[in-house]
């Protein structure tokens, strides 16, 4: 209430209470500037005659808590009640109440408080079960209004079973509604999980270019000794087009630096590597780029030996440097490639009208090759070349792309999908100079000699811009 009604040598306390409600309005006071004039108070009891619970608070639900209710003059009973917040406003609003004084004198809630200055009351509800049962909850649920009334429902019997078929109906819908959106994974991560994702981030790095003025950034990871893997679709980006290939390399050596320590924003400017303009091995289909740091005076962590096969299913973990932020890690759940074409399909249906000319030939790159794995993920661009991981920290496959479209104002993905190191290292044994590589960083071969590379051509870009309708995350990351 206004200071100015407090009574002379008052003393006041207060007691701040955390409020349970979430999304919900909090204030527990009223504003002054929706009225003016002479203030009322009168004083109304927490429990009357009844036990229904009035407050919304439980320290003010006990006997003999009475509350003082300040108004101003002109204003209903009904407007003064409503506006102090700490009465529940769905009672006061949708059910029909009057104010008992005595026990004898009654006044309804329409009636003007400009004479109920320092009296008591007690609120009392008309019995209506319905309505009462309706208004007890803080949010009262939706319901169907009982339109079929009298004679009219008596000459037509079928009318009221088709009512309660609505009602039925409409408290399904709204359960599945809950199940749909609901979330299917725990956003918990186990301690060990967490100290294991902070050991394996010290390889990830922060890819970064500038080449007169166009810039970029993408992830990529340290594999043993100074090399390093990315997306090809990466150095395709630094590069631009119309650059024949051999000259690659020595671009991006001249405009390309990578940044091990950026996990936060001070951070991002610090112990740069450059890249060596010696190597470089690469591969379109698998989307996946093989190049040389130069040294910098500072070690490096690799991910070998903790190579994996691709998990059928379950958690996998991607970090890297999404937006081109700082290092993050995502734990993202696989889709089995039994289930690709499904998933899809579903995706496509429940994000419609968004996502247009879809054809089942959309996906087919994927949908059967056994060389990607496919999950879902909230990282896009600029997270091309990030490791993905299995539960127990081992490297299964770099992350390189996804079928996206705009759904509200965002980027949204019907399915990502990354290459499988283990395809990755069988390729590059098969290609020229590649068994030296691997002799030259002491990695056995016999476990990549007979892994087997199914012959499945990804999109490529002129394919992509000329006949699909669907456009990859990694040419706009």
């Amino acid at each position: 209430m206004p200071l100015s009604c407090f009574p002379e040598n008052s003393r006041v306390e207060i007691t701040f209470v955390q409020s349970r409600s979430k999304g919900k309005e909090t204030d527990v006071f009223r504003r002054l500037d929706q009225k003016s004039g002479e203030c009322v108070k009168f004083y109304i009891r927490a429990i009357g005659k009844e036990v229904k619970r009035i407050v919304k608070l439980g320290q003010l639900h006990k006997k003999g808590c009475k509350l003082c209710i300040y108004a101003f003059k002109e204003e209903t009973i009904k407007e003064a009640l409503c506006q102090d917040g700490r009465l529940r406003l769905p009672l006061l609003k949708n059910l029909n109440w009057k104010l008992v004084e005595n026990a004898d004198t009654i006044l309804e809630n329409t009636q003007l408080v400009n004479d109920l200055e320092k009296r008591v009351f007690e609120v009392e509800f008309e019995k209506k079960p319905a309505r009462a049962d309706m208004a007890e909850k803080d949010e009262p649920e939706q319901s169907v209004t009982p339109l079929l009334q009298g004679s009219f429902v008596d000459q037509y019997p079928s009318l009221r079973s088709e009512s309660q078929k609505v009602r039925t109906y409409l408290r399904k819908t709204k359960k599945i509604s809950k199940t749909e959106f609901g979330k299917m994974t725990r956003n918990s991560t186990k301690v060990a999980v967490c100290k294991l994702l902070s050991r394996l981030s010290d390889s990830v790095g922060y890819l970064e270019w500038n080449i007169n003025g166009r810039q970029g950034s993408a992830t990529c990871f340290v594999f043993k000794e100074r090399y390093i893997f990315t997306s090809m679709h990466v150095l395709n980006m630094i590069v631009g087009e119309g650059i024949a290939f051999h000259d690659w390399i020595n671009i991006v050596s001249q405009s390309t630096w990578v940044i091990f320590s950026y996990e936060t924003q001070t951070d991002k400017e610090k112990n740069k590597f450059f890249i060596d303009s010696s190597f470089l091995l690469s591969d379109a289909t698998l989307d996946y780029a093989v190049m040389k740091l130069k040294e910098n005076g500072q070690a490096l962590s690799g991910l070998y030996p903790e190579i994996d096969s691709i998990p059928p299913n379950g958690l996998i973990y991607i970090i890297g440097h999404p937006d081109g932020e700082a290092k993050d890690t995502d734990t993202c759940v696989v889709i089995p490639e039994c289930q690709r074409e499904q998933e899809c399909q579903k995706r496509i249906q429940n994000y419609s009208p968004f996502v247009h000319m879809y054809t089942r030939n959309s996906f087919q790159s994927i949908i059967n090759n056994s060389n990607v794995i496919t999950y879902d993920t909230s990282f896009y661009f600029g997270s091309s070349g990030s490791p993905i991981f299995n539960s127990v920290g081992a490297l299964v496959a770099i992350h390189n792309a996804g079928f996206a479209f705009e759904y509200e104002k965002k980027t949204s993905s019907i399915i990502e999908f990354g290459s499988s190191i283990k395809s990755i290292l069988h390729h590059i044994y098969k290609s020229e100079g590649g068994t030296d590589w691997f002799k030259e960083i002491g990695v056995a071969t016999s476990s990549y000699i007979d892994w087997p590379v199914e012959d499945v051509q990804m999109l490529s870009e002129e394919e992509n811009l000329e006949g699909s309708p669907m456009e990859l995350l990694s040419q706009r990351e």
